[in-house]
């Protein structure tokens, strides 16, 4: 194997997994990068430093149980955001209901609104 494809291998690990880590780290409004590294570094189990090094792209070699790690932590994320956004779609339906319920006549467009909100948040959490 020559040294070139060797690492070209090994830079598309360290791509893998600081995308990654960027997706697990979940920004929370103005969090600074060192809480964001330290939010994926325990979701991923791995330590701060390694994270960091990850993250920045400085690491020279990645383990394969480090790919794993984030690549499960990733597929967490994936449904944690699933859930979330079928907990909001039952909430809006929940919504146009009352609204529906309150009003009949006038807010009739409102709760159809609220319904197609429902359906598109639906769709998302299902991944279409």
């Amino acid at each position: 194997m020559s040294q070139k494809s060797w690492e070209q291998r090994v830079t598309a690990f360290v791509l893998e997994a600081a995308e990654g880590l960027r997706e697990i780290a979940q920004p929370v409004g103005n969090d600074s990068i060192k809480v964001q590294i330290g939010r994926a570094a325990r979701r991923a189990g791995l330590s701060y430093w390694r994270a960091f090094d990850l993250w920045y792209r400085k690491a020279r070699r990645v383990q394969a149980a480090e790919i794993e790690a984030i690549r499960a932590a990733r597929a967490t994320r994936t449904r944690e955001r699933s859930h979330e956004l079928a907990c909001l779609a039952a909430d809006v339906e929940a919504l146009a209901e009352r609204v529906s319920r309150l009003s009949a006549g006038s807010a009739g467009a409102d709760a159809a609104a609220l319904r197609t909100l429902a359906g598109r948040s639906r769709r998302l959490a299902d991944g279409e």
